[in-house]
């Protein structure tokens, strides 16, 4: 257990190593994490508080459809105001909006993404890069702690939370999967898919809205589709322009967690759901206490009134530990082994693409691959699904006061039988013909 608030029990904030590890980054940017975790909530209904944090964990479990029984009645977390897939209220919509906006710039969780003409979450341009700042913020807050014998896990939540990134760059979807520059290519071919794809999504959820409800069907069909757009571009105003790259580096980030990628040293590793297979978890867990160690080292220099900070600080750390120039932990990030066949996310088009073998000359091709991340009961489609509840905002697509709850409802019902539902039944038909309908939009790819 980790405290991530004040030193007082009335303002600490003691959630799991790993609950800091899986929110940061992800859910919140490590700066925003504690700020939040300082401010008092109220039950899970206070947005801009550590309600947020909870209910972050909440997603967490529905998206990943994993228990949680903290959140079971009597458990921590169980009087939370929370509903059962974690999209319904405030907190739970102002979490799944953070969460896709920095999904949209993660960047910085990949060890060598590319050039990225984007800021990212952490504002560093890899995952080591970031794990070395956030680390020696912790190491600093760690001999501070120590000087006055603080509380130790207010600087191990500052470890933890720079772990995110130390962890990712275990996952083979992160080791060689150039998240930057498949974004940048594929945007630069596409750069009309935003717009088609909420003009679609605006299409599907409005035709649907007619068949879920009676009333609807007496609205003028044109009037009702420009409705449901306008409600849906305000409500997807504060995501960043999420484009065919995004969807195309998933795919190949998904396709290397599953199958895995032989590292110097001998064995494979894994990630996502796949982190117990191979020697994934042994490497990890090593590069954690190796972490952890180093924070230790600090508290007790600071605990023994040593007065060195900042760089040379660090540099006794590493003395202390038997680093070099690199601190334990970094140095046991996995080195992808010579001879995998390439990756191949560059054709001329889309088309192309879809039939090109997702990695060397034979085998699954890439169409094929995304067909396998779009299935009905898979991760992406539960999250995808759970962005329909408050689709029309609160007052539906009319900005009714009085029924729109009831419109806002049938809208997100409209948005998972008129988009949702298809996209996972045939995901082929369906992308093509959003990449057909930013066709027009067509430029040459950036160099």
């Amino acid at each position: 257990m980790v405290n991530l608030a004040g030193e007082s029990s009335g303002d600490a904030l003691w959630l799991t190593f790993g609950d800091v590890v899986a929110l940061s980054g992800d859910f919140f940017p490590p700066g925003a994490l504690f700020d939040l975790a300082a401010a008092p909530g109220r039950g899970g209904t206070r947005v801009e508080t550590r309600d947020e944090l909870v209910g972050a964990l909440k997603v967490a479990t529905v998206d990943e459809a994993v228990t949680d029984p903290r959140f079971d009645p009597g458990g921590d977390f169980g009087h939370f105001a929370f509903s059962p897939r974690a999209d319904r209220t405030d907190v739970e919509r102002a979490v799944r909006d953070r969460y896709l906006a920095l999904a949209a710039v993660n960047d910085d969780h990949f060890v060598v993404p590319g050039f990225s003409d984007v800021a990212t979450g952490s504002g560093f341009p890899s995952a080591p890069a970031a794990y070395r700042h956030l680390h020696q913020v912790a190491l600093d807050a760690a001999w501070a702690l120590g000087r006055r014998r603080g509380d130790l896990t207010l600087a191990m939540a500052r470890e933890a939370a720079a772990q995110h990134y130390l962890t990712d760059s275990f996952a083979s979807g992160h080791l060689r999967t150039p998240v930057a520059a498949i974004r940048r290519y594929w945007k630069g071919r596409y750069p009309g898919f935003w717009a088609a794809l909420q003009r679609r999504v605006a299409s599907d959820t409005a035709t649907a809205l007619r068949d879920v409800s009676a009333a609807m069907r007496l609205l003028p069909p044109r009037y009702l589709h420009r409705r449901t757009l306008s409600e849906l571009s305000l409500r997807t105003g504060v995501y960043p322009e999420l484009s065919m790259g995004d969807l195309v580096a998933r795919c190949f980030h998904d396709w290397d967690n599953a199958h895995g990628l032989a590292v110097d040293g001998g064995g494979e590793v894994f990630g996502d759901g796949a982190i117990h297979q191979g020697v994934t978890a042994e490497l990890a867990i090593a590069a954690v206490r190796a972490g952890n160690d180093d924070v230790e080292v600090a508290y007790r220099m600071g605990a023994s009134g040593s007065n060195l900070r900042g760089a040379a600080l660090y540099d006794e750390v590493r003395r202390a530990t038997g680093a070099g120039g690199a601190f334990v932990a970094e140095t046991l990030v996995p080195r992808i082994s010579a001879g995998h066949p390439q990756q191949n996310w560059q054709a001329p088009d889309a088309e192309t693409l879809w039939d090109t073998p997702i990695v060397g000359d034979r085998g699954t091709t890439v169409g094929e691959a995304l067909v396998e991340m779009l299935e009905p009961e898979g991760q992406f489609i539960r999250q995808l699904d759970s962005l329909g509840e408050g689709l029309a905002g609160a007052h539906g697509p009319f900005g009714l006061p009085v029924v729109g709850p009831w419109l806002s409802r049938r809208c997100c019902q409209a948005f998972h039988r008129g988009f949702v539902e298809p996209l996972a039944r045939e995901p082929a038909p369906m992308l093509l013909d959003l990449v057909n309908s930013a066709e027009r939009f067509r430029v040459s790819a950036p160099v």
